[in-house]
């Protein structure tokens, strides 16, 4: 009798046993399938987006001349191989729609000097007369253009040092030059282009 109740005790250990080790094998299958399609599906939280950096203007010092450092590597690449290019954001971060007061804020303003049919030096490396008596600024220059419907600043650099004794003759040179049109109206930029050439 305790030899039957022994048997019938080690039965039903063994029936738990088995009924455990069933549960633990059924879980540890589910969790297994659950990884699983975890890592072929990509399910759960997503990490934080990555994004591309904002672009910058490059640094600059608002009482220095507008020079080829002005342009990015790329534009610099692009006006070499195209002479020309439009540009919706131009250099030291201005771009179509700032204003012209913004413009001016960022490059220099140490000249001033009033030019025939309403032009002005905003600033230049040397002014002198020329050989057919005009008087010339000497790169690099910014001019300000007055016209019936638009406003134009021209900015323009040697795009390497002039040799010793450089003025009239600075055209035998390569320049860099920036284009601004601004609107009468509403006194907004509307178009930059960049360029380079003799």
């Amino acid at each position: 009798m305790a030899q039957q109740r022994r048997k019938a005790r080690e039965l039903q250990r063994r029936q738990r046993l088995s009924t455990l080790l069933c549960i633990a094998g059924g879980l540890g299958a589910v969790l297994l399938s659950l990884i699983v399609c975890l890592l072929i599906f990509d399910i759960g939280p997503q990490a934080a987006s990555v994004s591309a950096p904002v672009a910058t203007a490059l640094p600059y010092n608002a009482s220095d001349p507008f020079t080829l450092a002005d342009l990015t590597l790329d534009q610099q690449k692009q006006v070499r191989e195209n002479g020309r290019l439009s540009v919706s954001d131009g250099p030291r971060g201005i771009s179509i729609g700032d204003t012209l007061d913004t413009l001016l804020n960022h490059f220099p303003l140490t000249f001033m000097q009033e030019q025939p049919e309403d032009v002005q030096i905003l600033y230049c490396a040397d002014y002198f007369e020329n050989q057919n008596g005009i008087m010339t600024a000497l790169p690099p220059r910014g001019l300000l253009t007055t016209g019936s419907d638009a406003i134009t600043v021209t900015l323009m650099a040697p795009t390497s040092p002039y040799p010793a004794g450089t003025l009239d003759n600075y055209g035998e040179y390569e320049h860099v030059y920036c284009v601004f049109t601004i609107k009468l109206d509403t006194m907004t930029i509307s178009s930059i282009v960049l360029g380079m050439g003799h």
